[in-house]
C-alpha cells in the first residue's frame, strides 16, 4: 500500500496511522465492491432486494472522499467519515432488509475500523450505538412500525440479542485495545531502536566522514610523497626541483606557505631558494639570505638539525615570511650534513597532527636525497664531461704530431696494373688550415671519390678517400667500408699504442741503466759523458749538456756533452751565470725546470752558433741537498719534443744525476783530504828520522814541494840567510 499511496505525514507515528487508515479503506471498500455484486447476482437470479447493491455502490464515493481528506492531513475526519458511513449503511440495511447476521458483521466492522482508526473509546461509543440501533429497530420491528422486506431473525429475542451483540463489540473493542496497546509499544520500541539506529548511524556516518576526511588526507599526503620521490627521482634541476616541490605542497596540503632555504657558500648561511606565494617569491629572486641573528624555527632547525614545530603563532607583521598560526620546519639531511630546510605554514592553528609530521619528514628526506642525487649527477655530467674534453685533448696530442709514429701516415694507393702489385705514393700531410672532415661516410661534389672518416673515441684522425668514379655503392657497400675503417682505425691505435708503449719502455730502461751507473760509479766525468750519451740517443735529442756550477756557485761551465757541437762546446768551456737570460741561467736562478718547446717565440732562448738545429730547449736543475749545483741542459731539433711523460722522466733522472755528481765530488774532495794526510804521515816520518838541522829543513821544503807541484822553495830559520832548494836536472835537490 505505502508503494501506491506513501503516508504524507513525517510523523511516524501519524505516519503509521495513516498507512493503516489506507489498509482499512482499502478493505472496507473491497468489502463493500464484493457486497453490491453478490446483491446484484441475488437480485439477478433470485429477485432479492436491491437495497444491497445501493448501499454497496454508495459507499465507494465516501470512500474516496475520506481518502480525499486523508491525503490533505485531516485524518481524523476522514476516519470519522468512514466509520460514521459504515454505521449508517448498516443501520439502513437492519431497517430495509430486518435484523440479521449481515448487519452484526457491518456494526462489527464499524466498531473495530472506530476502535482501529480513532480510538478505543471511539470503538466502545459505536458499539453501544449499534447495541442501541438493534434495540430500536427491533422494538420499531415489534411494534410494526417497521416493516423489513426481508427479517431474518425473530423479535422476540431482541433483547439477548442485542446484549449479545453489544458484548460481543465490546469484547472485540477490548480485543483491538490490546492488540492496539501492543502494537503500539512495539512500535515505540521500534521507534526507540530506529531512533537508537538513526543516532548510531548518524554517529557512525560521521564518524565516517571524519574517517573518510583522514582518509582523503593520508591518500593526498601519501600522494604527495609519491609524487616527492617521483620529482626527485626524474628531476636534475635543483632549483625546479625544489620550487616543484613547494608548488605541490601548498596546493595538496592546503598551506599558506611553503619555503626552502639551503646553506650556501660564503659563511656558509641559509639563502631562500624556492617559495610557494609570489610574495615570498619576489625574496627569492632578489637572493634572500636569513639574518645569522635569526631566531625563527628554520634558524633553530638547520642549527640543531631536528624538526622544530609551532601549534599557535603570533603572526609577525615586519617578517615576511609570517604567513599562518601554525609552521613546522624540516631539516634536509644526509648523514650529518644537513643541505637547508623545508618550512611550511597554515593560517590554522594546530593545523599539523602526528601523520602530517611523518609523511612530510618523509618529503623532506626524499627532498634530501633528490637534492643530493641531482648535485652528484651534475658533478658526474662536470667529470664526465671534464674527461671528454681531456680524452679529446689525449686524442689531439696522441694523433697531432704524426711523426712520432711513422713518416708514412699519408700516402696513396694506386692499382699496379699488369704487375698486380700496388703503387704506394707517400703524401704530404694536409696543412692545418685545411677542411674538416665529416663524420660520416661522403661523397664529393663530382661523385667521383667516397671519404669515409677514422673516428676514435669519437674524434676523427683521418679518412680514408676512394676514387670510385661513377660507381654507385649500395647500403651493404658502404657499411663494408664503414666496417673496414672501423678496424683500420682500432688496429691504428693500437699501432699507436704500442710504439708509446715501447718508446715509454726504452725511457723506464734508460732511467734504469742511469740509476744503475749513478749507483755504482764515483768518476763524475765518465757518469755525467755516459748520461748525457744516453738521453740523447734513447731519447732522439739533438744534443744534451750538464753543466756543472763552480766552486763559489758563481757560473755554470759545461762538464759534459753529446752531439755534434759537443767537443767545441767543451772545448770553449762553454758557461752561464744565474743572471744570463737563458733557458739554463732561468734554471739556475730560479731552481725550477723550463721547457721551450718553440725556441723561436720563447723570450728565455739565447740562440748558440754551434746549436743551430735547436727547435725545443728544456733545462732542468740538479738539485742536491737543497742547493743548485748545476743544469741538464737538452735540445730537440723539432717543436714541441718534451712532453710530460719525457718532462717526468728526465726531472726523474736529473735528481738521480744531481746526487751522484754530488756524491762524486765528495768522493773526490774525501780522497784528496786523504792523500794529503797520508803525505804529511809520510813526510814527519822523514822529519824524525834524523837530527841534522840542515836535513830537516830540505826534507820539509822538498816534501811540499812534491806535494804541492812547485818547482822550488825557501826555507829560513833565526838570522841565517835565506836557503833556496831547486830541483836539480839530474832529480835531486841542491842548495846553493
Amino acid at each position: 500500500m505505502k508503494r501506491w499511496l506513501p503516508p504524507v505525514s513525517k510523523d511516524p507515528d501519524q505516519a503509521r496511522q495513516e498507512s493503516l487508515f489506507y489498509i482499512v479503506l482499502g478493505v472496507l471498500s473491497l468489502t463493500g465492491g464484493l457486497f453490491a455484486v453478490i446483491s446484484l447476482a441475488l437480485a439477478l437470479l433470485n429477485g432479492s432486494p436491491w437495497e444491497g447493491v445501493v448501499a454497496g455502490i454508495l459507499v465507494q464515493p465516501v470512500y474516496l472522499l475520506a481518502l480525499i481528506l486523508a491525503r490533505r492531513g485531516r485524518l481524523r475526519a476522514a476516519a470519522y467519515l468512514t466509520v460514521s458511513v459504515i454505521f449508517l449503511a448498516m443501520i439502513y440495511g437492519s431497517v430495509a432488509l430486518g435484523l440479521g447476521h449481515a448487519t452484526y458483521i457491518g456494526y462489527a466492522m464499524a466498531v473495530l475500523a472506530a476502535s482501529i482508526l480513532i480510538s478505543t473509546q471511539s470503538g466502545i461509543l459505536f458499539a453501544v450505538l449499534s447495541m442501541a440501533a438493534q434495540i430500536l429497530v427491533g422494538a420499531l420491528q415489534q411494534s410494526g412500525a417497521l416493516n423489513p422486506s426481508n427479517a431474518q431473525l425473530p423479535v422476540n429475542t431482541l433483547w439477548p440479542d442485542a446484549l449479545t451483540l453489544g458484548l460481543g463489540l465490546i469484547v472485540l473493542v477490548a480485543i483491538s485495545s490490546i492488540y492496539n496497546r501492543e502494537m503500539r509499544s512495539s512500535f515505540r520500541e521500534q521507534k526507540q531502536l530506529t531512533d537508537t539506529l538513526q543516532k548510531e548511524n548518524g554517529e557512525l556516518t560521521q564518524q565516517v566522514k571524519e574517517n573518510t576526511h583522514l582518509l582523503d588526507q593520508r591518500i593526498i599526503q601519501l600522494r604527495t610523497l609519491a609524487e616527492t620521490s617521483m620529482a626527485a627521482g626524474a628531476e636534475r634541476k635543483p632549483l625546479i626541483l625544489l620550487q616543484s616541490i613547494v608548488d605541490a605542497l601548498h596546493q595538496r596540503l592546503n598551506l599558506s606557505s611553503a619555503y626552502i632555504f639551503l646553506w650556501e657558500d660564503p659563511g656558509p648561511q641559509l639563502v631562500l631558494r624556492a617559495a610557494s606565494t609570489p610574495e615570498v617569491q619576489r625574496m627569492v629572486v632578489r637572493g634572500y639570505r636569513l639574518p645569522e641573528e635569526s631566531t625563527s624555527l628554520t634558524a633553530q632547525s638547520a642549527s640543531q638539525k631536528r624538526i622544530f614545530s609551532e601549534g599557535t603563532l603570533a603572526v609577525e607583521k615586519d617578517n615576511p615570511l609570517s604567513t599562518g598560526q601554525s609552521e613546522l620546519a624540516f631539516p634536509m639531511l644526509i648523514g650529518d650534513r644537513c643541505l637547508g630546510v623545508l618550512d611550511i605554514q597554515s593560517v590554522s592553528a594546530n593545523a599539523f597532527d602526528d601523520s602530517d609530521i611523518l609523511t612530510l619528514r618523509g618529503i623532506t628526506q626524499t627532498l634530501a636525497h633528490g637534492l643530493e642525487m641531482a648535485r652528484l649527477n651534475g658533478q658526474s655530467l662536470t667529470d664526465r664531461e671534464e674527461i671528454r674534453a681531456l680524452n679529446r685533448r689525449y686524442m689531439a696530442d696522441a694523433w697531432g704530431n704524426l711523426e712520432n709514429m711513422s713518416a708514412d701516415l699519408s700516402l696513396s694507393v694506386e692499382s699496379g696494373g699488369e704487375s698486380g702489385e700496388d703503387t704506394i705514393t707517400p703524401l704530404a700531410p694536409s696543412p692545418a688550415g685545411a677542411a674538416a672532415i665529416s663524420s660520416s661516410i661522403s661523397r664529393s661534389e663530382d661523385g667521383s671519390q667516397v671519404t669515409a672518416p677514422l673516428i676514435l673515441r669519437e674524434q676523427v684522425i683521418g679518412s680514408i678517400t676512394l676514387d670510385t668514379g661513377q660507381k654507385a655503392f649500395s647500403q651493404d657497400d658502404l657499411t663494408f667500408i664503414e666496417a673496414v675503417t672501423t678496424q683500420a682505425t682500432l688496429a691504428l691505435e693500437n699501432a699507436r699504442l704500442y710504439t708509446e708503449l715501447s718508446r715509454r719502455a726504452t725511457y723506464l730502461q734508460t732511467a734504469n741503466e742511469i740509476a744503475r751507473d749513478a749507483s755504482t760509479t764515483l768518476d763524475l766525468d765518465l757518469l755525467l759523458r755516459r748520461v748525457v750519451e744516453l738521453i740523447r740517443e734513447r731519447f732522439g735529442y739533438s744534443h744534451a749538456a750538464v753543466y756543472l756550477t763552480d766552486e763559489e756557485d758563481q757560473r755554470a761551465v759545461a762538464f759534459a756533452a753529446s752531439g755534434q757541437a759537443a767537443p767545441d762546446l767543451i772545448a770553449r768551456r762553454s758557461s752561464y751565470t744565474a743572471e744570463s737570460t737563458s733557458l739554463v741561467g732561468h734554471a739556475l736562478s730560479t731552481g725550477t725546470m723550463y721547457a721551450a718547446n718553440n725556441v723561436e717565440k720563447d723570450p728565455y732562448y739565447r740562440a748558440d752558433p754551434l746549436l743551430t738545429e735547436t727547435r725545443s730547449e728544456l733545462a732542468i736543475p740538479l738539485i742536491a741537498a737543497g742547493r743548485i749545483i748545476g743544469v741538464l741542459d737538452i735540445h730537440a731539433s723539432k717543436p714541441n719534443a718534451f712532453g710530460e711523460d719525457e718532462i717526468a722522466i728526465l726531472q726523474t733522472l736529473s735528481g738521480q744525476v744531481a746526487v751522484a755528481a754530488q756524491n762524486a765530488r765528495l768522493f773526490s774532495q774525501v780522497s784528496l783530504r786523504a792523500e794529503r794526510e797520508r803525505k804529511v804521515v809520510e813526510i814527519t816520518s822523514h822529519l824524525r828520522s834524523t837530527n841534522d838541522v840542515s836535513s830537516i829543513l830540505q826534507t820539509a821544503v822538498s816534501e811540499l814541494r812534491r806535494a804541492l807541484g812547485i818547482s822550488s822553495g825557501t826555507v829560513m830559520v833565526g838570522p841565517m840567510r835565506p836557503a833556496k832548494i831547486e830541483e836539480p836536472k839530474g832529480g835531486s835537490a841542491t842548495n846553493p
